[in-house]
């Protein structure tokens, strides 16, 4: 990452604010792995972009999940428990 001197706080946040812009999400969730503390990225990021999920867009997260990453519900935890 560059480091650069800013006049201003104000200047420094319309920085970020064109680096937000200019950046794509994976490069934003690279910073933030990069910078955050592991409790942070363990226990609260899923949370906090959770909040920012429609129902929908969540339940499409979670099929995502479930077809590539082998995550069960709890319907087929129970069978795979009692069978």
């Amino acid at each position: 990452m560059n480091t650069t001197e800013y006049k201003d706080a104000d200047e420094a946040w319309e920085a970020g604010n064109n680096w937000i812009k200019q950046s794509n999400k994976l490069e934003k969730l690279e910073y933030l792995k990069e910078t955050c503390t592991t409790d942070f990225i363990q226990d609260t990021l899923a949370h906090e972009l959770t909040k920012f999920m429609t129902e929908s867009d969540f339940n499409e997260f979670f099929n995502h999940l479930r077809r590539n990453w082998a995550i069960l519900t709890p319907q087929e935890l129970d069978y795979n428990m009692n069978s």
